[in-house]
């Protein structure tokens, strides 16, 4: 599939879960809750599947980011921060927890591939390279700004501190 398949699939994914908020109203007039939580799970898995087919490839090859590789990586941060602001909205702590342990994940993942690229060590890591495949594809679009891997991997980590930190404050301030 080319870009811009996967850009109108992703938008008319984003389209169909709009027009169908309209349709998911209970008797009160409100949003069903179920609604909205199948909304916080969907648009990031979605998310996530469009970034590894976009992106993969082009992170093993070593060859310089695109910008078609940057606006992957735009579209990907945005996403997460729509998600995490509808997650918000929700007030679904279990949707957040969840979250919360996708980005500390990818967080350790960062923290272990800076440490990797830092350090000559001959420890074997190869546990780490299949959920590494599924968390970093989607972020080296930055590699067209930044052509140092341990500073792409210090930049993940901050962007991933601070989602994993705004996932476990709300969660701890909701009640529920």
């Amino acid at each position: 599939m080319t870009f811009l398949t996967m850009v109108a699939v992703l938008s008319i994914g984003v389209f169909i879960l709009v027009a169908s908020y309209a349709f998911m109203k209970n008797e009160g007039g409100e949003v069903s809750m179920n609604y909205k939580i199948l909304a916080c799970l969907f648009l990031p898995i979605l998310n996530i599947a469009f970034g590894l087919k976009l992106n993969l490839l082009d992170s093993f090859k070593g060859s310089p980011a695109t910008f078609e590789n940057l606006l992957v990586t735009i579209v990907h941060l945005a996403v997460w921060i729509f998600s995490l602001a509808f997650t918000y909205k929700a007030e679904s702590k279990a949707m957040l927890k969840l979250y919360a342990i996708f980005w500390a994940l990818t967080l350790a993942i960062s923290a272990l591939t800076a440490y990797i690229n830092s350090v000559e060590t001959t420890v074997d890591f190869a546990w780490a390279i299949p959920i590494a495949i599924l968390l970093l594809p989607q972020w080296y679009g930055f590699d067209y700004f930044v052509d140092d891997d341990f500073l792409l991997s210090i930049i993940l980590m901050f962007i991933s501190l601070v989602m994993f930190s705004a996932s476990v404050w709300r969660s701890r301030r909701l009640v529920k």
